[in-house]
């Protein structure tokens, strides 16, 4: 009996040890018999006592690969090394893998499979659950969110796009395998349907105005589509911001994560 009790005693530490390690984390999943890295930050003081929110944020061009660590170099992660204060929440980061784009629907499977072993490691709240992504990351927080609109309480987009037809650097099977795999593309007025989509789902979306990454009147096009369908917008554009300065002011904006944490996803009727 008192070998049994020292075993529970220090099974009991381990699990506090582990429940206690904090800041950004190697973790792996395994989807269709592959295994991909990814990153999960957790904020200093996470006991598991409580529930925390949770932010999946999907990264821009060029960070694609296996390593699971380049897509902690800029954005949401870098502002959270900045001031882990400010994010007192568990942040989801996938990784694209080269060749890919979060567009492609394998990508976005992939990204809530992340999503959703985070949620089954750690403490979260499902109501408070967000989407973040800068760039290509934006462009496939759009899909995503059209596609489990109902996964989350609000999503803050950066110069992201809604369509893919004037892409240069896009081949026309590109194109036409996101027309398929993301339905709303396909449509007359894509950025109408997207809101249709989006619903009641309250969305952020950051631009400059003069970003020649992705052209502005993609984001202005979105916010009156969404108006139009009355759903809850908070539009901002960085006079004269380029692609990359627009989103470290996004995720510097002290009002970033507070708008985000304001909102909680209503049960289902």
């Amino acid at each position: 009996m008192k070998a049994i009790l020292i075993l529970a005693a220090a099974l009991a530490g381990f699990a506090t040890a582990a429940s206690a390690e904090s800041g950004f984390l190697d973790r792996s999943v395994v989807v269709a018999g592959a295994t991909y890295r990814y990153q999960v930050y957790v904020p200093p003081g996470y006991d598991g006592k409580s529930a925390l929110p949770m932010v999946v944020d999907l990264h821009g061009i060029g960070l694609q690969g296996d390593d699971g660590l380049q897509q902690t170099t800029i954005g949401l992660a870098a502002a959270i090394r900045k001031n882990r204060a400010r994010f007192p929440v568990i942040a989801v980061l996938p990784q694209d893998q080269a060749g890919k784009r979060w567009l492609d629907t394998d990508m976005e499977d992939l990204a809530m499979a992340e999503l959703d072993a985070t949620a089954r490691e750690f403490r979260t709240d499902p109501a408070r659950v967000y989407l973040t992504g800068f760039s290509m990351g934006a462009t496939g927080a759009y899909r995503i969110a059209y596609r489990w609109p109902r996964r989350f309480a609000a999503v803050a987009v950066i110069a992201g796009r809604v369509t893919t037809a004037d892409v240069k650097t896009y081949s026309e099977a590109d194109k036409a395998a996101d027309r398929v795999a993301n339905p709303f593309v396909a449509e007359a007025d894509p950025f109408a349907a997207l809101a249709r989509g989006l619903g009641a789902l309250p969305v952020a979306i950051f631009h400059g105005d003069a970003d020649t990454t992705v052209p502005v009147e993609q984001s202005r096009r979105l916010a009156a589509a969404l108006r139009a369908a009355g759903g809850e917008l908070r539009y901002s554009e960085n006079p004269g911001g380029n692609h990359y300065d627009t989103a470290e002011k996004a995720y510097g904006d002290e009002d970033f994560m507070p708008w985000l944490l304001a909102h909680a996803r209503k049960p289902a009727k």
